[in-house]
């Protein structure tokens, strides 16, 4: 990392956390033509909160981003702190060379000071690609949407080029750009919850989703202060700033800039609802209950009798809908270019498992069992079969087909086709992942088999991590696995992780939380709010994945009825240890054994991370993208440290020189120490767990950064003084 940049960023965050805020007023602003501007916006100094600035020009709103650029506000959503601007679309000497409109300054930049950030639910359509792109986790494969959308009248100048990508960004109070540049996508389009199955002429208007972290109270110093805020004092905070805090029954709205009554509806309002108005709609509810309850037994009469007849047809049809079901995906597969996937048929199939023998059985689930197969070419491949007359077990083949379809990813078990004549038995081809699964590796390991090392088990978190997180935010509509444990990440050769098992998984269409009519997944992994309220999120495979990391640390169980009775489930075993600060009694004794103080302290951080995933609330759980990156920042920091060829984890012939610049060992400490501060700003906003990922090892890495006198040979303590102070000033104020 540029170490310039590095700086610049830890100063602008540490201005963000301690910045002033102005004494604003809730006067509302005056409508901006037709459009109202609504609280905490403004477009006068006289009115709504400084912060907030947005700009009224000839009866139109617009938002001011970095380097003087400008963009229409077409929504604003204040319950939902969110509006929505509109992307500049190609520039208009475009027609040869598919630019961005604003390309010249580098995309949309937000303002990292103000409280604005962009929301994640948009997504980005880039085109004009350099290759580049294909080594991230973009979905740029040849069945990405975005081929179609730039084969439509709307983007035809680009249609000409071959690389374009679809990926999901935002969702952070970090993410503040949209890049267009060279050496990724030098042109761009955004759309707000897209749902990419529709056609591209139904796809909604372009827009650039913005949410605002809601405004706090106004500071004070005296009372005379809060005057303006009616039913507020002049009160210390949390951290001990002074604020116009609300007075006991009242609570801040930052919808409308008040203090809120709670026993009222409104917050401007000074009395509540007539109680007579409740019991009057109360009794006309019950009324109107009843008489639905009537009808509704009349209705329910009439349709069991139909139903019955309408079951002994659905039956008839289950099995010809589901084989037309599969033969639909599988023609997908191969009409879109996708050389790897193929039509089997039963021949074919039969020959390459041995006709199912059971010598060939790799195991068995709920969904069916798994073959080891060779195809004709001499490939090894591995056969899932479903249960035979197993209508689930169908169903979830089914879905997987659909979703694999979709996902390209080296992190993902690939599929290589499909079989559709068996009756009652649809097949999957997937590649052969030789190595076993990692549940194998850390519980069932054999003595003629070396156990994990730290840096390999680092690699399996972050190769695990990246792939989830793919089908999270690249693969369109994302995609929720559902069941992730140690024993659906399996081992290539070379002990690279592949996530496998997508038979739980489900696709979600819409922005809004999945429900499912039963809790799925496997004892020990299953998110707590997800088996009580059986509602997917990401946030859910963000909870299984916390367990396998905790895996990675202890090498111990999900679930172990060995333990003892109160430690049997490994999470709650661990949360023990890690209030009692005992956190290092858990780890596995081989990681510890000869490990020096830093790798001690990324396996703290690695800890961290994992109770953050752990969160019982989930909306205090960190993303699967922000997770991949965490433990990518600590693969670098223990490679820069100790550089070792290892997998994806490989550093260069320089990088594993002793003779290691002193300029790289700087960057990496500043990269740390920047790390720290970004996520305690974090914290500042969101209040969440993720935030004290690498605060327990702030201390340590701090004073490494000033006990190293290479830095005074380069003219470096400066530096390093400087972001030492301000990580150990911010770790301080919120540790």
């Amino acid at each position: 990392m540029n170490m310039q940049f590095t700086i610049s960023t830890v100063l602008s965050l540490v201005t963000l956390l301690w910045r002033t805020e102005l004494v604003s007023t809730t006067k509302p602003c005056p409508n901006c033509g037709r459009t109202v501007v609504p609280f905490p916006l403004s477009t006068e100094p006289e009115c709504g909160d400084q912060q907030y600035k947005v700009r009224c020009e000839m009866g139109k709103l617009w938002f001011d981003a970095l380097n003087s650029s400008s963009y229409e506000i077409t929504l604003i959503d204040p319950p939902a702190h969110r509006l929505v601007v509109r992307p500049p679309g190609l520039a208009k000497d475009s027609i040869k060379t598919c630019m961005a409109a604003d390309f010249r300054s580098h995309g949309i930049q937000l303002n990292d000071t103000l409280p604005f950030n962009i929301s994640g639910s948009n997504t980005v359509v880039g085109m004009n690609c350099s290759s580049e792109v294909l080594e991230i986790s973009w979905n740029c494969s040849s069945n990405s949407p975005c081929h179609d959308y730039i084969r439509s009248k709307a983007m035809k100048e680009c249609g000409s080029l071959p690389i374009c990508c679809v990926y999901r960004t935002g969702g952070s109070v970090n993410e503040f750009r949209i890049r267009a540049r060279e050496q990724r996508c030098s042109a761009y389009e955004v759309f707000v919850n897209l749902d990419s199955s529709m056609p591209v002429t139904k796809w909604p208007m372009p827009g650039v989703e913005i949410e605002w972290v809601p405004p706090g109270e106004s500071m004070c110093k005296t009372s005379m202060d809060c005057q303006a805020w009616a039913n507020s004092e002049c009160l210390a905070d949390q951290v001990g700033q002074r604020r116009c805090l609300c007075k006991a029954g009242f609570r801040w709205d930052p919808i409308n800039g008040v203090c809120q009554n709670l026993r009222c509806s409104k917050g401007r309002s000074s009395y509540c609802k007539n109680k007579t108005k409740i019991k009057t709609s109360l009794i006309g509810g019950l009324a109107f209950a009843g008489v639905a309850i009537l009808i509704g037994i009349m209705t329910t009469m009439i349709m069991v009798y139909k139903r019955r007849e309408h079951n002994i047809q659905r039956e008839s049809k289950a099995n010809i809908s589901m084989r037309e079901d599969l033969k639909l995906n599988a023609n997908y597969i191969s009409n879109n270019g996708m050389a790897v996937a193929k039509i089997f048929n039963t021949r074919e199939i039969t020959k390459a498992t041995n006709n199912f023998s059971k010598q060939n059985l790799l195991g068995s689930g709920g969904f069916g069992e798994v073959f080891k197969a060779v195809l004709d070419d001499g490939r090894v491949t591995a056969v899932k079969r479903a249960k035979p007359g197993s209508t689930k077990g169908a169903a979830q083949i089914i879905n997987e087909v659909r979703i694999l379809c979709q996902v390209n990813h080296r992190s993902l078990v690939q599929l290589l086709g499909c079989c559709v004549e068996l009756d009652l038995q649809p097949i999957l081809v997937y590649e052969f992942v030789p190595n076993g699964t990692l549940f194998d590796h850390i519980h069932n390991r054999h003595a003629k088999t070396d156990p994990l090392s730290w840096r390999r088990r680092l690699a399996i978190a972050y190769q695990t991590a990246e792939g989830l997180a793919y089908l999270h935010t690249s693969a369109i509509p994302r995609i929720y696995h559902r069941d992730v444990k140690s024993s659906n990440i399996l081992l290539n050769e070379k002990f690279d992780a592949k996530v496998a098992d997508f038979g739980l998984s489900r696709l979600v269409v819409t922005e809004t939380s999945h429900i499912t009519t039963c809790a799925q997944g496997t004892l020990g992994y299953l998110d707590p709010e997800y088996y009580i309220n059986f509602q997917l999120t990401d946030k859910s495979d963000v909870y299984s994945f916390g367990v396998v990391l905790l895996e990675l640390l202890t090498s111990k169980k999900a679930i172990d009825f060995n333990r003892e009775e109160e430690d049997v489930n490994l999470v709650v075993y661990a949360k023990k240890l890690l209030r009692e600060e005992r956190l290092l009694e858990a780890i596995d004794s081989e990681l510890k054994e000869g490990a020096d103080k830093l790798v001690l302290e990324t396996i703290k951080a690695l800890g961290s991370l994992a109770v953050a995933c752990l969160d019982e609330r989930r909306q205090n759980r960190p993303s699967m993208k922000h997770v991949a990156e965490e433990i990518e920042y600590i693969i670098k920091f223990v490679v820069e440290e100790h550089p070792t060829s290892v997998g994806r984890m490989e550093t260069s012939a320089n990088s594993s020189s002793s003779e290691k610049s002193v300029d790289h060992v700087v960057s990496a400490h500043v990269m740390f120490a920047s790390h720290i501060v970004a996520l305690v700003v974090t914290a500042s906003f969101e209040k969440s767990t993720t935030s004290v990922i690498f605060v327990q090892s702030a201390s340590f890495v701090v004073s490494e950064i000033m006990r190293l006198e290479m830095f005074e040979a380069t003219g470096s303590s400066s530096i390093s003084l400087l972001v030492g102070y301000l990580a150990t000033a911010t770790v301080t104020s919120f540790a």
